[in-house]
């Protein structure tokens, strides 16, 4: 089942609101915590380097730093000041996949 579908189920357990913010890209909260599920074809669009240590595990972000990671590879659903911030977030707690992510051509 693709994750970011699923009504059910998130990693931080049952969501109490769904929003889609692109197709393949669901931003879930809970009452005890949220983030976004991606959808396989939105994986496999973004850089490998951006789905490593995932703290919620392969295809969730969580919504305190690896939100981010969404926010860099799809930053055309993300207002111009989210990426300023995902970028300051990535580097503070992940400095080395931002060093990474920002090494590949585009």
């Amino acid at each position: 089942m693709d994750k970011s579908q699923s009504k059910t189920f998130t990693p931080w357990g049952r969501p109490n609101t769904r929003r889609t913010v692109a197709d393949g890209i669901t931003f879930y909260s809970t009452p005890s915590h949220g983030g976004y599920g991606l959808s396989d074809a939105r994986l496999d669009e973004m850089p490998a380097c951006l789905k490593e240590q995932l703290w919620a595990g392969e295809g969730w972000f969580e919504e305190d730093c690896d939100w981010a990671r969404v926010a860099l590879a799809f930053p055309e659903y993300f207002p111009a000041d989210a990426i300023d911030i995902a970028r300051k977030t990535l580097a503070f707690h992940h400095p080395d996949i931002l060093e990474r992510f920002d090494a590949i051509p585009r």
